[in-house]
């Protein structure tokens, strides 16, 4: 019998969110509205904020550029941001006209490193973008030091991080801006979605207008209606979040927790059943305050991790690279950049091996038995 192959990743859409899906389609209003709303305070409860305003947008990466435009990206300022990660975090400045900085991740959080980045520091900067790579918190009390030291702003790309703590707090219940993802294949999903967190209300009504083109009010479409007599106070983007990625978003919210146990416990099967392979190199951590979006290994080079791609494949195995060095894109080559041999290094190391939020024991097995099984 052919086993199912076993995807990277598997967006959890159980009966709760098809029957949360129908009564979003059944209340005949798709839209931002009630719901949208209702997501917000869920999502504020959950991080437990305090004086802190979170508005959900149509992405994160939407949420990476309204936070550019809050700080007052524009031509002529640098972001320091790490090159081992997603590009949405570069186009999310690039979008402003602002410049990207190039800075190393270091090698136990792979998160930006704060001694690199100091050294990054120009007249230009105005603000720093670290990430929470896989759900681990960066060393950010240092990344914040440095910011208060030079008067930068710090945007944090929360997009793997939600059910991350630090410091027994939530990531996004302190900080300056925090920026969350809630795509296909996150820890919390609405589909396609984000969030943005500030600790100013001048700047949530900002957003506000942004995300409904510039739009002065919203206060109609808390009740699922719509207001004919308006005026738009500013530039804007159609960046809200709809009332079906909404429901959604409630559906796996009330079902997060149980998701992140699990994880953790994928996570930690992993770490104990792969750290006796000599030539695997697994994450250090015991994802006690990590709320985990992927799993991943490191490999001593590129042709080991390419055999083992193929031979994890030839099992019905996906995996995944997260991510290439985003110095080397054609439209981000020539941005200043600091010494950059972590992220080189882990460009071709890192290997992300299937993590879904309900898996049985018998895939993980099959998983874990495949990468003994290559180097045995």
């Amino acid at each position: 019998m052919i086993e199912p192959r076993i995807p990277v990743f598997q967006p959890y859409l159980g009966p709760e969110v098809r029957d949360a899906i129908t009564r979003a389609l059944d209340s005949g209003w798709i839209s931002i509205g009630s719901l949208t709303y209702q997501l917000e305070e869920e999502l504020a409860r959950h991080l437990e904020l305090e004086d802190r305003h979170l508005l959900s947008l149509s992405s994160g990466t939407a949420a990476l550029h309204t936070a550019g435009i809050l700080v007052g990206l524009g031509p002529g300022d640098e972001v320091i941001c790490p090159s081992f990660t997603y590009v949405a975090c570069h186009q999310a400045i690039s979008a402003t006209g602002a410049d990207v900085v190039f800075c190393d991740v270091e090698d136990v959080t792979l998160g930006l490193d704060p001694s690199q980045a100091a050294e990054l520091v120009s007249e230009r900067t105005k603000a720093i973008m670290p990430v929470h790579y896989a759900g681990i918190p960066c060393r950010i009390d240092e990344l914040y030091e440095l910011a208060t030291q030079h008067g930068l702003r710090v945007i944090e790309d929360a997009a793997h991080a939600f059910g991350s703590r630090h410091r027994d707090r939530p990531i996004g219940s302190f900080g300056d801006l925090v920026c969350f993802s809630f795509g296909p294949v996150k820890v919390l999903s609405t589909l396609e979605g984000g969030a943005i967190v500030t600790p100013n209300a001048d700047d949530a009504q900002h957003v506000r207008e942004l995300r409904i083109l510039g739009v002065d009010t919203d206060r109609a479409l808390r009740r699922d209606d719509r207001m004919w007599d308006y005026d738009v106070a500013r530039q804007g983007y159609k960046y809200h979040l709809g009332s079906i990625p909404a429901a959604i978003g409630l559906a796996n919210l009330a079902l997060v927790e149980t998701f992140i146990t699990n994880r953790r416990r994928y996570c930690r099967l992993y770490n104990e059943r792969l750290a006796d392979i000599p030539e695997v190199t697994t994450p250090a951590t015991d994802f006690a305050e990590v709320g985990p979006f992927i799993y991943f290994i490191r490999l001593p080079d590129a042709a080991t991790r390419a055999g083992l791609v193929t031979h994890l494949e030839s099992r019905g195995i996906a995996t995944g690279v997260h991510f290439q060095g985003a110095h080397e894109f054609s439209l981000y080559r020539s941005c200043r950049s600091g010494d950059l041999s972590t992220t080189e290094l882990l460009s071709a190391q890192q290997l992300t091996l299937p993590l879904h939020s309900v898996m049985e024991d018998e895939t993980l097995e099959r998983v874990i038995e495949g990468v003994r099984s290559f180097f045995d």
